[in-house]
């Protein structure tokens, strides 16, 4: 298993290898200081299994690199690995194409639970943050501008949204896609924060017009 650890303290990410070294017997992780080194990793690495992408970064942060990131790798998980727990830090992830949001106050167990669970392809926000997530963002104006699909949702949220479409109260959908109702959950917020909908039939409106999903009747 190979990982891209993206921080710019060296201290962290040395501590953080030992971490990481529990997932399994032959984990490689590469180390970039920055953003601008994080490409160059990603463009020569073509066995990239995970990305870690702190946001307080020199020169440019986390959140403003992710999605040019997700364009070198787009079927490589990015999970934000922060200090902040602010709601509008993980909404913001998520929309740029993270898939998980760890905050660097965890515990070691914590984040190998969280990252087994995005390896297995699922979205994690810990349960701490998830109601700052609903109350902080649900208010806030998100861009509209982009309706490429591979910009806005992440591979789980399109699948999300494709039985959202037909009509698949979340308890079905959890048990479609075989993870936990505040996954789908989730899932689903991301997916009426990125389409900018006031509720989830206004989100399978909006993905239909928008060519996301067949279209509806």
């Amino acid at each position: 298993m190979h990982i891209l650890l993206v921080d710019d303290h060296t201290l962290f990410r040395e501590a953080l290898l030992h971490v990481l070294n529990q997932l399994n017997d032959q984990v490689v992780v590469l180390e970039a200081a920055d953003v601008s080194e994080a490409k160059q990793i990603i463009s020569h690495s073509r066995n990239l299994d995970l990305v870690l992408l702190d946001i307080d970064l020199p020169e440019v942060d986390g959140l403003t690199a992710l999605p040019d990131l997700r364009e070198l790798a787009p079927t490589v998980p990015i999970v934000v690995l922060s200090g902040s727990e602010s709601g509008l830090d993980v909404q913001r992830a998520l929309e740029n194409g993270s898939i998980g949001y760890i905050p660097k106050s965890c515990s070691s167990h914590e984040m190998l639970t969280a990252l087994r669970i995005v390896l297995q392809g699922d979205v994690f926000v810990p349960p701490k943050l998830r109601n700052k997530l609903e109350k902080e963002s649900l208010t806030a104006k998100l861009p509209k501008e982009k309706c490429d699909l591979q910009s806005l949702l992440t591979f789980r949220q399109v699948e999300v949204l494709e039985l959202m479409a037909k009509g698949l109260p979340n308890k079905s959908i959890a048990n479609t896609l075989n993870v936990a109702d505040g996954t789908v959950k989730l899932h689903v917020a991301a997916i009426m924060h990125a389409l900018g909908a006031r509720n989830r039939t206004h989100a399978v409106t909006e993905a239909s017009r928008r060519g996301l999903v067949a279209s509806i009747d």
